[in-house]
């Protein structure tokens, strides 16, 4: 009887040790597999790290670097100032003085005049206002003369050259806000932050119109 027993009995001794072989192999690879993942995880997230900390110098780096141009910017400083809305709602359109001149060029030939048209755009809307308007005032009166002086006395060669007119332009802007720029408070009194003028109050001359004619 114990001979025939035996036999009988290995056979399920032996898929017991298959089944256990099977969990303990699956457990192993689910750890396996939960440990490639952290590791793939971590490794991710050293990269970031990486990326961060060699992007964060070039941020700083273009933080710090000045506006394209520098002094030679045309953009407007925010000087906090809150302006009026418009009447549909949105903001007060910047304003705008246009300009049309005829002036003699210096030259071979006697009859040379320059015809142009310039539009002057403001940084200080309230001068922009004074002097957009059809009303005469001193300030327009003022403008007017600088820009015609600056006109005057230019010869034909500089009137048709690109980088002649362009700096041009830009020399009556400076001079247009040398003339126009805030003075200092005096003594004991205290600048109003809520109107506080640009320091730049003219923020471009744009030549919309150059004709020359010999």
């Amino acid at each position: 009887m114990s001979d025939e027993a035996g036999p009988k009995k290995s056979p399920m001794k032996l898929i017991i040790i298959i089944v256990a072989a099977l969990v303990v192999l699956g457990g192993g690879g689910a750890g396996a597999m939960m440990l490639m993942k952290k590791k793939a995880a971590a490794k991710t997230a050293e990269e970031e790290k990486t990326k961060v900390a060699e992007a964060k110098p070039h941020e700083e780096a273009a933080s710090e670097t000045p506006a394209h141009g520098g002094e030679d910017s045309e953009d407007c400083e925010d000087t906090g100032e809150k302006h009026e809305s418009g009447g549909h709602g949105g903001p007060e359109a910047a304003p705008v003085m246009v300009l049309t001149r005829t002036v003699n060029l210096t030259g071979p030939r006697r009859n040379a005049f320059l015809r142009c048209e310039l539009n002057i755009l403001f940084c200080d809307n309230e001068l922009g206002k004074l002097v957009s308007g059809d009303k005469p005032s001193p300030e327009k009166s003022l403008i007017q003369s600088i820009v015609l002086g600056t006109l005057s006395g230019k010869s034909v060669e500089e009137a048709t050259d690109a980088e002649s007119r362009e700096a041009l332009r830009k020399e009556m802007r400076d001079k247009l806000n040398e003339q126009f720029k805030p003075h200092p408070p005096k003594a004991g009194e205290k600048e109003d932050p809520k109107h506080k003028k640009p320091k730049k109050p003219i923020k471009s001359v744009l030549i919309v119109d150059w004709a020359i004619q010999q």
